[in-house]
């Protein structure tokens, strides 16, 4: 006879929200639903470092755990908003010409995500135009930026 009350031991699920690559995908339909990021910035903004050390550009998506990081060289940095609109527009772009990477959710441990400016923006509009063949009444609601108005270029 079977326990109706035992709970089914499900192994996969605890690998999958530590796969890099469904971090990634959740950190960015995050970006998209919210319409913006966290990073932090006194004077300018908070940068990190690869292990090979090329710098990064710090974002989360949430800001309990940007919180986590303002402490010793980053503690007189203030929690800002970054909007998907200056994200696509103007930063990302920017960081392309800097050749400066994103660090997506950097932990205190030093774990995070490292992407390259160009596959995040290209990420997020394919993103976008999957959101907006489905379901393009979402982009009224949550004003959010047309795919085709987005330049990789």
């Amino acid at each position: 006879m079977r326990n109706p009350y035992r709970r089914p031991v499900v192994s996969t699920s605890s690998h999958l929200m530590n796969d890099p690559k469904n971090l990634y995908k959740q950190f960015i339909e995050t970006l998209v639903f919210q319409s913006h990021v966290v990073g932090l910035y006194d004077e300018g903004w908070a940068l990190c470092a690869t292990p090979s050390g090329q710098q990064a550009f710090a974002i989360w998506h949430n800001k309990r755990l940007a919180k986590l990081l303002q402490k010793g060289s980053w503690q007189s940095y203030q929690l800002q908003e970054i909007s998907l609109l200056t994200l696509v527009q103007q930063l990302i772009p920017y960081l392309r010409q800097q050749n400066t990477l994103l660090s997506l959710n950097l932990t205190p441990e030093g774990q995070n995500l490292l992407v390259k400016p160009e596959s995040f923006l290209a990420d997020i509009k394919s993103f976008l135009y999957q959101l907006y063949v489905k379901k393009p009444e979402v982009f009224a609601d949550l004003k959010l930026p047309l795919p085709r108005s987005i330049r990789l270029n």
